[in-house]
């Protein structure tokens, strides 16, 4: 990861990076940046770790993607005025749908290598992605898309519980809240209710007015501690496929929530070949991130994220630069694609894992005080910590970029002043 920069290459295209305070937009630019690529970040905000990078040599600022037909505006504006094209890869669920909405002007103005809204959609609206994976051979949690109390009450005599109610897609979500335990059958109706409310964007309502629907899915306890993931990137041909394994370790909240430590995994041939049908079935191609869950009999897939990836970063130091195959994919330059991937097949890794030592550190200081923690536990860490120093990747810190570590803290820091009771409940008392 912590390697020099290499000059920027004159005629090659700016890449245009969006989501400053995402993780993976920081592993973007880094990577962009060490190979000659001029960088672009565009955010509401000018407080995002990505903005801050030294990778970035041109920092704007945009309406949020929350306001989609505000967003659209400046992004279509901002390409008409720019003496040449950038290239633009999606770094969020809304970016990689309403990019595909509207590529076709998009492509006037930016590179794209963008496989089509069917793609996109069918692979970030649950529902959609529960039917295709089905249809190609890949195992998915008991999962039911009610339309009405009639459904849930039904679904209440016959789901094992506990449940979860997850919104049919994060995209323009209002919450992005992943989902909602639900322990008894007897307060699922009242629940479902409530989680209903929280709406969408007009916009993607009027595209699919179906997503107002909350779904639910049996709840699998090993998801604390079992989720497995491959990342990678397919391109149109389905020839050029090349994956990573990992299992997330650790993930805050704990139940469920954001990934805080990944180790390296070998890749399960079975899934990797259900994930290239999917993809064929589908038509999609670009990066990609995709999350099972690993009980004691199967591999559960429950989530496909069709753009780039919070932890991205440790792909990328397991010779997987997956911003750069994008980047020529988008260009049309196979040749140097086919380098990119020929390179990524002859690595061989060290046992390299992904620790977001910030979190970690807050963690295991601020829940083993609350209790929240054991003391075995936060020793297994801290033993976990030492033993993989070596190799461990991290998010943010970089001793050839710090700017973004130091705007990171300072975010948690007011975030935490701002909204204490949230950061009491998820970072102290792991809810």
């Amino acid at each position: 990861m912590e390697q020099a920069a290499r000059p920027r290459v004159e005629g090659r295209p700016s890449a245009l990076l969006f989501s400053a305070s995402f993780y993976g937009t920081l592993a973007a630019a880094r990577c962009f940046g060490r190979n000659g690529i001029d960088v672009t970040v565009a955010d509401p905000g000018r407080l995002g770790p990505a903005s801050w990078s030294r990778f970035v040599g041109r920092r704007v600022q945009c309406p949020p993607e929350s306001q989609p037909e505000a967003f659209m505006e400046w992004l279509l504006d901002f390409g008409r005025r720019e003496p040449h094209r950038h290239v633009l890869y999606p770094t969020s669920d809304e970016l990689a749908w309403l990019v595909s909405v509207h590529a076709r002007e998009l492509s006037q103005y930016f590179h794209l290598y963008d496989p089509g809204v069917e793609a996109v959609y069918g692979l970030l609206n649950k529902r959609k992605l529960f039917e295709a994976g089905q249809a190609v051979g890949l195992t998915l949690p008991r999962t039911w898309f009610p339309e009405s109390e009639a459904d849930l009450e039904a679904i209440a005599r016959e789901a094992r519980f506990p449940v979860l109610i997850k919104p049919t897609t994060q995209i323009l979500y209002s919450t992005h809240v992943k989902g909602l335990p639900v322990a008894e059958p007897s307060q699922l109706v009242e629940e479902y209710r409530a989680f209903a409310r929280d709406g969408y964007a007009p916009m993607l309502v009027n595209f699919d007015p179906a997503v107002a629907r909350p779904m639910v899915q049996e709840f699998h306890p090993e998801a604390a501690q079992g989720i497995y993931s491959l990342s990678g990137f397919v391109d149109e041909s389905g020839e050029l496929f090349e994956v990573r394994g990992a299992m997330k370790v650790l993930q805050r909240p704990r139940r469920l929530g954001v990934g805080v430590c990944f180790e390296s995994a070998p890749v399960r041939q079975d899934l990797s070949d259900g994930l290239k049908r999917l993809c064929q079935k589908l038509g999609y191609h670009g990066v990609f991130e995709v999350e099972f869950i690993q009980t004691k009999d199967d591999f559960l897939l429950i989530d496909f994220n069709p753009r780039y990836y919070g932890q991205m970063g440790f792909d990328i130091a397991r010779g997987l630069p997956l911003p750069l195959m994008a980047y020529h994919a988008a260009l049309g330059d196979k040749p140097a694609l086919q380098g990119v991937v020929k390179a990524a097949r002859e690595w061989t890794g060290k046992g390299e894992v992904f620790c977001n030592r910030i979190a970690l550190e807050m963690l295991l200081n601020l829940q083993r005080l609350s209790g929240a923690l054991p003391v075995d536990e936060a020793r297994q860490w801290r033993r976990w910590l030492g033993e993989h120093r070596d190799v461990a990747v991290d998010p943010l810190i970089d001793s050839d970029d710090m700017m973004p570590t130091a705007v990171e803290v300072a975010q948690i820091l007011y975030g935490s002043a701002r909204h204490p009771r949230a950061f009491l409940r998820m970072m102290v008392l792991n809810r």
